[in-house]
């Protein structure tokens, strides 16, 4: 998992908005409309109360982290506790604080976890399914039906792998690239009218990419058209300043990922 840099995430909470009318404007959707589509759940008003705990394992806490979680969950009309508290002391805070779902992340994990309940969210594969959904509703939103459309995933870790998952469901061709290309091969063995091609990626042959992959810069302004969109999960993001210029490049360090972990726990408590 990408350790996320403070200056990565230090102007979320004050550009929450600004990136939510960005975001509508390219996918024809909000960001919790597309979470619930990455999870599979239909139109879901109810909220529960959620903490969002800091963890001082491994290289510590990351400076307003736990804020812009929180900021992230407030702007989509969720009950959040920041706890004041940390590690386990803090998830004792969010218990007794009746919270019913508990945000924490250490060097390894980023995840959501149930509080009295059996549920648990990654945020790996929670962001992977989420910006697959997004790019697959940006593409309808320009008349694009993606069936059979090709979709070149970079990376086969879990993010693209979950990205993969979702392309093929909504009956578009994953096409896996990695730098190990049998990690590729094993991820498209995995998926039905699927493909994988060696490394490096031929993103000039793509109009739909997913990066999710943490190389920052590959994606150039002369690999993409003005018909290209990609969904850069990946951090740091791998489309240059003149690609994103001249391409549609769906970009968030952490926004969509969290509001789909969130969505996801909801999804599996209505189960």
């Amino acid at each position: 998992m990408t350790r996320l840099l403070e200056s990565d995430i230090d102007l979320i909470e004050t550009q929450l908005q600004n990136y939510e009318n960005l975001f509508i404007r390219q996918t024809g959707c909000t960001m919790e409309e597309i979470a619930q589509k990455a999870v599979g759940l239909r139109e879901n008003t109810k909220r529960i109360k959620t903490a969002v705990i800091s963890v001082t394992s491994g290289l510590g806490i990351i400076a307003g982290f736990s804020q812009a979680v929180g900021a992230i969950l407030r702007h989509h009309r969720v009950e959040t506790l920041i706890t004041e508290k940390t590690d386990v002391a803090g998830l004792q805070q969010a218990y007794l604080s009746k919270c019913g779902i508990a945000f924490l992340a250490d060097d390894c994990v980023c995840a959501a976890l149930g509080i009295g309940s059996a549920v648990q969210s990654d945020n790996g594969w929670a962001t992977g399914r989420a910006f697959a959904a997004a790019i697959i509703e940006a593409m309808r939103k320009k008349g694009i039906n993606p069936l059979q459309e090709p979709v070149l995933i970079i990376g086969a870790g879990p993010v693209g792998e979950a990205a993969a998952h979702y392309i093929a469901e909504q009956q578009a061709i994953p096409v896996i690239c990695d730098l190990d290309n049998n990690k590729a091969a094993c991820l498209a063995a995995t998926l039905d009218h699927s493909a994988w091609v060696s490394s490096p990626a031929p993103i000039r042959q793509f109009s739909y990419i997913i990066d999710a992959g943490t190389t920052r810069d590959f994606i150039t302004e002369e690999d993409v058209t003005e018909k290209t969109i990609i969904a850069a999960p990946g951090m740091p993001c791998g489309a240059t300043a003149a690609a994103r210029e001249k391409a549609m490049v769906i970009h968030n360090p952490l926004e969509l990922g969290i509001i789909t972990m969130y969505f996801d726990c909801m999804k599996q408590l209505e189960d």
